[in-house]
């Protein structure tokens, strides 16, 4: 019997399907799909999360509300290990500080930097890279989400609703549930996209090793940011000025020669160290107000 060949177009139609087909395929596969459990998990941290910003501190800011938000996940990943699951606690109690409306995405990357702790053989994770992500993130955060949130989208709202207001137009009172929908939006996909994306691809840097470099990397942003944080936060202005030989002598002028910033560095580092030994904080706090008020007095600091 004769053999029939396929015509050369019925042969080129062919190869492009399945050319078509091996492209589709990794589409299919790179979908960021959760299964049951990490839907369950995300959602329940989706709405934990709505309470971060309700147990501040002066000493953590949101540090406190951060594992009140995570100590159901934590305990579920450390389950079969409690001296993991208190270790991370204790870890993450640290201070922490953003927008409560983007943390999902700083969220979503510490669970699955805690999912490849608890994965991995002891010792051969970093849990430095954790803490690094969480203070290299959280001002970048804060920046884009107090931007947006506090800035443009609230001037955007209270814009049209003064005007629906005049018009004495009802429309105004739907304003509060549309203002609802980035927050909710980069809240619920925020925690999802960087959860799905972190676990994806933290395992793959535990393995090549490039979590070291993480490491070292956050640690350095890290450090970067409570610099940044000191300069611009902490004030210790000199006022004690005097005459000596007819010249002026400004105390300030004397710290500010031998490095700008210097007394803010010094009082924060004394706070940092009587932390470290267990202080309480709240002495550390009232010592400090009471410095104030001291120096205040003698005339050598001021506004």
């Amino acid at each position: 019997m004769r053999r029939i060949t396929p015509a050369p177009a019925v042969t080129m139609m062919r190869g492009i399907s399945s050319m078509t087909n091996e492209q589709e395929a990794p589409k299919k596969s790179n979908k960021l799909q959760l299964n049951p459990a990490e839907k369950k998990m995300t959602k329940r941290l989706f709405w934990r999360n709505m309470w971060l910003g309700y147990a501040m501190s002066y000493t953590r800011q949101q540090g406190v509300a951060w594992d009140w938000v995570h100590a159901p996940i934590y305990k579920e990943i450390y389950k079969d290990d409690p001296d993991k699951f208190w270790e991370a606690m204790k870890r993450n109690m640290e201070f922490y500080n953003t927008t409560p409306n983007m943390n999902g995405i700083v969220s979503g990357l510490a669970v699955s930097m805690e999912q490849e702790n608890a994965k991995a053989p002891e010792g051969t994770f970093d849990t430095a890279g954790i803490s690094g992500m969480k203070i290299g993130l959280m001002g970048p955060m804060a920046g884009i989400g107090d931007t947006f949130f506090a800035g443009v989208w609230s001037l955007i709202l209270s814009g049209i609703g003064i005007s629906f207001a005049k018009a004495g137009n009802m429309a105004v009172l739907l304003l509060s549930i549309v203002g609802l929908i980035p927050v909710i939006a980069v809240r619920w996909y925020g925690q999802k996209y960087s959860y799905k994306l972190g676990s994806k691809y933290i395992s793959k840097a535990v393995q090549d090793g490039l979590m070291t470099m993480f490491t070292k990397a956050t640690s350095i942003v890290g450090v970067t940011v409570v610099g940044g944080m000191i300069a611009s936060l902490v004030k210790f202005p000199l006022v004690f000025k005097t005459k000596i030989n007819g010249n002026e002598f400004a105390l300030q002028k004397i710290f500010d020669q031998i490095m700008p910033g210097i007394l803010p560095l010094i009082l924060s580092i004394t706070c940092f160290v009587l932390l470290r030994k267990g202080k309480n904080p709240v002495l550390v706090l009232v010592g400090v107000v009471a410095l104030g008020f001291l120096l205040t007095f003698l005339g050598i600091t001021g506004a």
